[in-house]
């Protein structure tokens, strides 16, 4: 008997320690962790192996559901998943502080081996900071790849500004005959178009007057001229070119003195003047662009010579034993190129 008394006094015991675990598992905690006046927060109770036998519920507020002067509940939920229940009380604080929630007995009938513990809540003051929980700043919104983007561009930019003042310190030296020598044969393209739109012009003309041809075709010529050398050839007279202090082989003072006298007798000598000789004059002016052209080329070929460049092969021999030289393959080049606009032999009409 003695010994039987004993070990009721420990059931006893234990059954009284185990009593609250069967009505709160853990401690309430709210949601969000900070909450501040007007904000919805959410009081979330886990609930022992009391209320395993509750059938979960869903209470709708604010009307219908307690309050109190600091706090009103918007929603009461028992939610259970698996063997775990939760008490969700959703509620709006008016007033900074620890809030106690109203009663909640009614939940449960009032049963006694159900009550709940008194619920409380910490709401945070805004002119308090101590209670406040600030989160990190958050990083600024942007598309991916866009660091990727300044920082390319920056590096861009300065490539190009380097590029820019590298090229303003060398590239004029380097760059000034190239420029020069892609000016030249685009003007040399067009006068060589010129001269064949006004063939073609003049042909096509029913009563054409040679004479405004001949005029159009040396004023094209002096325009051409005085990008070429530098000087003004506009209002220069056949005697004056003789004067001009030209430095190339194409452009012979003597050559172009003679062919603007040739014009201007034709012009205002008053003799008749036929198809023959706008022709004639046509064809000196396209001879006259060619040569040019292949002393441009020459001015190139010599350029790319003066550059180091691997050895050439020694020159073959031709039939007889003599080599063919650089004159003669160059002679032979000039020939195949040249394209002299064709005379055409007419009767003056």
């Amino acid at each position: 008997m003695r010994k039987i008394i004993p070990i009721f006094f420990v059931a006893f015991i234990f059954s009284i320690a185990d009593l609250p675990a069967q009505i709160l598992t853990e401690t309430p905690h709210i949601l969000p962790h900070t909450i501040f006046v007007g904000d919805r927060g959410r009081l979330v109770v886990p609930l022992g192996a009391a209320f395993s036998g509750v059938a979960p519920f869903v209470l709708e507020g604010p009307i219908g559901l307690p309050e109190t002067q600091d706090l009103v509940l918007w929603r009461i939920e028992l939610d259970r998943r698996g063997a775990i229940s939760r008490l969700l009380v959703d509620f709006v604080p008016f007033a900074t502080g620890t809030l106690y929630l109203p009663p909640l007995g009614f939940l449960f009938s009032y049963n006694e081996e159900m009550a709940l513990p008194e619920l409380s809540v910490q709401v945070a003051s805004i002119l308090h900071p101590s209670n406040m929980a600030l989160s990190q700043p958050a990083l600024p919104l942007a598309v991916p790849g866009t660091s990727l983007l300044v920082y390319g561009t920056g590096i861009l930019v300065l490539l190009l500004l380097s590029l820019a003042v590298a090229f303003s310190m060398v590239g004029p030296r380097y760059f000034r005959d190239f420029w020069r020598r892609l000016h030249v044969r685009y003007r040399i393209y067009t006068m060589m178009r010129f001269l064949r739109r006004l063939k073609q012009e003049y042909c096509l003309e029913k009563e054409p007057n040679p004479g405004h041809y001949l005029t159009t075709l040396s004023a094209k010529l002096r325009e051409f001229l005085t990008f070429y050398t530098g000087f003004n050839c506009q209002s220069l007279t056949a005697m004056e070119f003789l004067s001009l202090p030209l430095d190339t082989v194409a452009l012979e003072p003597s050559r172009l003195s003679t062919l603007f006298r040739a014009w201007d007798t034709l012009r205002f000598s008053g003799q008749f003047m036929g198809m023959h000789d706008l022709f004639k004059a046509i064809n000196d002016v396209n001879e006259l662009i060619i040569t040019i052209a292949e002393a441009e080329k020459r001015k190139r070929a010599e350029a790319a010579s003066s550059q180091p460049k691997t050895p050439v092969s020694t020159p073959r021999k031709h039939g007889g034993g003599g080599e063919i030289t650089q004159a003669k393959r160059g002679s032979r080049g000039q020939s195949k190129g040249t394209l002299l606009l064709p005379e055409v032999s007419m009767r003056e009409g």
